[in-house]
């Protein structure tokens, strides 16, 4: 340690260290130890010099955590006499965000209510995919106190036409799968989505073998083989298939005008 001339700090206070003239004086003894070479036999040499440099860091770092401890003890007296005020102005604060939260939680149920009534009214245009639509076309911002009522009207309006002029072209279509495909749609709110799920269905059926008028009997089958019974004037069909498959095999009969049943 006194290779650093630190001794001379021992019973100085930190407040008063001269550090600048310390770092020079560091500087100047550690460059004695950047191009030194330790060979086997100055291994010793190495671990004194190794010492030297745990001792004076220590003394440093020594130093500072007193000063921190003497700087932080008026906090710590303090500091539970803070904690105890912001705690008794937290505990008044959440009671009254509750009651904040409680109201604007009924003001937005009471703006979806006239957002709801008002979208039935208009989305009739849309059939049957009215209800189905609605959680989709429903914008956030329709609800909250800075929307006014003409402005979620406009949006309302320009959502519902825009669905509608959608499923205009999704008929326009005639997809043979086009139940598959509006329920795409109804799903996503995609048009993008619903055109790729009728490609995607185009191409297995052509992949299966499945023209237009080509009977079902065409798409071959593996094992387990299944189990055919006629049935009056129809005949019934026992199929093997996930949840996936079966929905394709639906697909495929709807577009060549199969009536079928699942039980």
């Amino acid at each position: 340690m006194s290779d650093f001339e630190l001794v001379q700090l021992e019973n100085t206070e930190i407040t008063n260290w001269d550090f600048e003239t310390i770092k020079t004086q560091l500087e100047e003894k550690l460059s004695i130890y950047k191009n030194m070479v330790y060979t086997e036999e100055s291994i010793k040499s190495a671990k004194n010099d190794r010492a030297d440099l745990n001792k004076a860091k220590k003394f440093i770092d020594d130093a500072r955590k007193a000063y921190k401890k003497r700087c932080m003890e008026p906090y710590e007296a303090l500091e539970p006499k803070i904690t105890e005020l912001t705690d008794m102005i937290e505990t008044q604060r959440l009671a009254i965000d509750e009651t904040v939260k409680d109201y604007e939680k009924k003001q937005k149920e009471e703006k979806e209510k006239a957002v709801r009534a008002y979208y039935d009214k208009k989305a009739t245009v849309l059939g049957d995919l009215a209800d189905t639509l609605y959680e989709k076309i429903l914008d956030n911002k329709w609800l909250t106190a800075s929307t006014s009522k003409a402005k979620y009207e406009e949006g309302i309006q320009l959502a519902i036409n825009k669905a509608a002029e959608e499923i205009e072209q999704i008929k326009g279509m005639k997809s043979p799968f086009f139940d598959t495909v509006i329920e795409k749609y109804a799903s996503t709110l995609s048009l993008e989505e619903a055109k790729n799920k009728h490609e995607e269905l185009v191409e297995a059926a052509s992949k299966a073998g499945l023209g237009k008028q080509e009977p079902i009997a065409a798409i071959p089958v593996e094992e387990p083989k299944p189990e055919m019974k006629e049935d009056g004037e129809g005949i019934e069909i026992v199929v093997y298939a996930d949840k996936y498959q079966l929905m394709q095999i639906t697909d495929f009969m709807k577009a060549i005008g199969v009536e079928y049943e699942i039980r």
